[in-house]
C-alpha cells in the first residue's frame, strides 16, 4: 500500500507547475503569528507530509531552521530544488508519517493535509509518538480532513485516506494547552477541478 501512495503522489507532482502552489497554507501564516507571540521563540520545524515544499520554504523564509519529510522522492526533490533557487538552507528526505519516528526533540511538529494518510488503528499511537519528541513548551499545529454530507469528496482524496471525525483531532490534545482550534472551510483548485474542503484544526502547546 505504502508503494501505491508514492506512485500516487509522484504522478501529481510529476505535473508541471506546483500541485499545490507555491503561497503557504492559512495554517502555516496562523502558526507563524502564534510562534511570534511566544515569550520564547521556536527554533526548529519538522513538516510531515510537506509535499513540494511550500509552507517548509515559508517557515525557513521566516527563520525557522527546517526539516521536510514526504512520501514522494518527487515531490521532496521538487522541494530542494526550490529552496536551493532561494538560497534556503532546509533539509528535505522521504519518510512515510505511518512509520517515520523522530530522533531528537523538535520545537514544533507540523502537518498540513496528511494526517488522512493515517489509518484511525495507528492514529493514536502515531500523534503520541510526535507528543513525546517535541521539546518542552513546543507546538503542534495539525489539521485534518472531516467528511461533511454537503460537501462531495475532493478529487485528490483517495479511498485509503482516512477521515477524521469531527473533534476527533482534539480529542489527541487533551494533556496539552490549546492555542487554537476549529473547524475551516474553503476553496481549492489543487487538482484543476475547483471543489471544497472541510477540514479540523489544532494548535496546541506541550507543558512546560
Amino acid at each position: 500500500m505504502a508503494r501505491a501512495m508514492d506512485l500516487r503522489y509522484d504522478a501529481r507532482y510529476a505535473q508541471p507547475g506546483w500541485y499545490w502552489g507555491t503561497r503557504p497554507t492559512g495554517l502555516a501564516r496562523e502558526v507563524l503569528r502564534v510562534l511570534r507571540s511566544l515569550p520564547r521563540r521556536p527554533r526548529t520545524l519538522i513538516d510531515l507530509g510537506c509535499g513540494e515544499g511550500r509552507d517548509s520554504v515559508y517557515f525557513a523564509r521566516n527563520g525557522l531552521r527546517v526539516e521536510g519529510v514526504d512520501i514522494s522522492r518527487v515531490g521532496i526533490d521538487k522541494a530542494s530544488r526550490r529552496a536551493a533557487r532561494l538560497g534556503l538552507s532546509l533539509r528535505f528526505h522521504v519518510g512515510d508519517i505511518r512509520s517515520f519516528r523522530l530522533r531528537r526533540p523538535v520545537d514544533v511538529v507540523f502537518c498540513s493535509g496528511a494526517l488522512n494518510n493515517l489509518p484511525r488503528r495507528i492514529r493514536a499511537a502515531r500523534l503520541a509518538h510526535f507528543k513525546g519528541n517535541t521539546a518542552r513548551a513546543g507546538i503542534h499545529a495539525m489539521n485534518a480532513f472531516v467528511p461533511k454530507p454537503y460537501l462531495a469528496p475532493p478529487p485528490e482524496m483517495d479511498p485509503s485516506d482516512s477521515p477524521f471525525r469531527s473533534g476527533e483531532l482534539l480529542g489527541y490534545y487533551g494533556d496539552w494547552q490549546i492555542l487554537d482550534s476549529g473547524q475551516v472551510e474553503f476553496d481549492c483548485n489543487s487538482s484543476g477541478v475547483p471543489h471544497r474542503h472541510a477540514m479540523d484544526v489544532v494548535i496546541a502547546q506541550r507543558p512546560d
